[in-house]
Parts: C-alpha cells; sequence; structure tokens
C-alpha cells in the first residue's frame, strides 16, 4: 500500500514536471519574439533619428516642397526625381533662431 502511495506521488510529481516544462517552453518563445520586436523597434528608432538639414532653401508661396527638395537631391545624386522621392519619408520646415535672428528661409529637414 505504501508503495502504491509512492508510486501515485511520483506520476503527480512527473506530471507536474511536465507541465512546468510546457509553460518554461512556452515563455521562452514569447521571450523571443519580444525580443525579436524590441531589436526592430530600434531599428525602426535608429532610422528615424537621421535626417538631412538645409539651409538658405528660397520659399515660394504655394511650393511643393517635396518637388522642391526632390529636383535639387536628384540632381546632386544623379538619379531619378521618382527614385529620389521613395526615398524621402518626411519633408518639412523648421524656423530655427539663428535664420530667425539673421532674417533667413526656414531650414528644410528631410527625413
Amino acid at each position: 500500500q505504501m508503495k502504491q502511495q509512492y508510486d501515485t506521488r511520483i506520476k503527480k510529481i512527473e506530471e507536474e514536471d511536465t507541465q512546468r516544462d510546457k509553460k518554461m517552453g512556452e515563455m521562452d518563445i514569447r521571450l523571443t519574439e519580444v525580443e525579436r520586436d524590441k531589436s526592430g523597434l530600434g531599428w525602426k528608432m535608429d532610422k528615424s533619428e537621421f535626417y538631412l538639414r538645409f539651409q538658405n532653401v528660397q520659399e515660394e508661396k504655394g511650393e511643393d516642397l517635396v518637388e522642391v527638395m526632390a529636383n535639387i537631391l536628384a540632381e546632386a545624386l544623379e538619379i531619378t526625381i521618382e527614385k529620389m522621392k521613395d526615398g524621402m519619408d518626411e519633408t518639412f520646415r523648421v524656423y530655427t533662431r539663428y535664420a530667425m535672428r539673421n532674417k533667413l528661409p526656414r531650414e528644410v529637414h528631410i527625413r
């Protein structure tokens, strides 16, 4: 009878052990997925940290800033305008103290 009780306890412990192993395997999988997501997020953040700054680009009323900058950059890099536009995520003008103080056009930032 004692042997039977010990056998049932051992079986119970083994079942708990296998369940624990399954849970640990699932947690390990989740952890690797989270780490992969974090590394991808870091790459996106690094990518968005870099942008080009242009000073003294004259402003015109009703200008298409993307078109103007794509023309300038495509000519300088000797590539097509369409290819240049594909590489530009954001284009915007920024007022800086330097530009205001010296009465210059706003800076153009391209990301």
